[in-house]
C-alpha cells in the first residue's frame, strides 16, 4: 500500500467511524433516559473504527452494509448505554425488561441509525467523489511552468495533456480509493 493511499484510508475510515458513531449516539440519547457520555463516543467510535478498517476495503451493497451496522448497533448501544451517568444493571436501566436493553422506542432509534449510516457509508463517498470531480473540472487549471531543461537548451516546451478524473460508477465492485487511481493496489489480508 502506498503511504498517499494508507493515508487517505485512515483518514476516510475515521471519518466514517465518527460520523456513523454520532448517528447511533444521537439516536440512542434520543431513546435513553440517561444521556450516553462522551467517552462512550470515543470508546464506540475506536470500536466502529476496527470494524470498519476491514470492513470498507471493498466497495459492497447497501444490503452487506446494513446488516453489518444493525449487527454493529447493538454493541454501540451497550457501549453507549453503560457510558451514561449513574450506569445500573441493563434490565434497570429506563428501558423496562427489555433483551439487553432495547427496548421498542431505543431498538427504533438503533434501527434508524443503522440505516443512515448504511446509506452514509454505500452512497456517501461516491456523493463525495462526483462532488470534487465535479469542482475539479469547474475550476480554471493553472498555467504550466515550461521544462527548465528545454528553456536552457532553447527548444520549445512541451506540456504533456493533463488527464480529467473520471466520475466513479457506483455499481461498480472493486477496490476502495479514489477513482481513476490505477497506481491502487488493495493489500492482501
Amino acid at each position: 500500500m502506498r503511504p498517499a493511499h494508507g493515508t487517505l484510508r485512515l483518514t476516510r475510515t475515521a471519518l466514517l467511524a465518527g460520523a456513523c458513531t454520532g448517528l447511533a449516539w444521537m439516536g440512542h440519547n434520543i431513546g435513553a433516559d440517561n444521556p450516553a457520555g462522551a467517552w462512550g463516543f470515543l470508546l464506540a467510535t475506536a470500536f466502529l473504527y476496527g470494524l470498519l478498517w476491514r470492513f470498507t476495503r471493498i466497495m459492497r451493497g447497501f444490503g452487506d452494509i446494513f446488516a453489518v451496522m444493525a449487527l454493529a448497533q447493538v454493541a454501540l448501544h451497550l457501549i453507549l448505554q453503560l457510558s451514561g451517568p449513574g450506569v445500573v444493571p441493563i434490565d434497570h436501566a429506563g428501558h423496562g425488561s427489555a433483551f439487553l436493553g432495547l427496548a421498542p422506542g431505543m431498538l427504533f432509534a438503533h434501527l434508524w441509525a443503522a440505516l443512515l449510516t448504511s446509506a452514509l457509508l454505500a452512497h456517501g463517498e461516491s456523493a463525495l467523489w462526483s462532488l470534487v470531480t465535479a469542482v475539479a473540472r469547474a475550476l480554471p487549471r493553472p498555467p504550466r511552468l515550461p521544462d527548465l531543461a528545454s528553456v536552457e537548451s532553447g527548444a520549445a516546451p512541451v506540456a504533456p495533456p493533463s488527464p480529467t478524473p473520471s466520475p466513479p460508477e457506483p455499481s461498480t465492485h472493486g477496490p476502495r480509493g479514489p477513482p481513476g487511481s490505477p497506481a491502487f493496489r488493495p493489500a492482501l489480508p
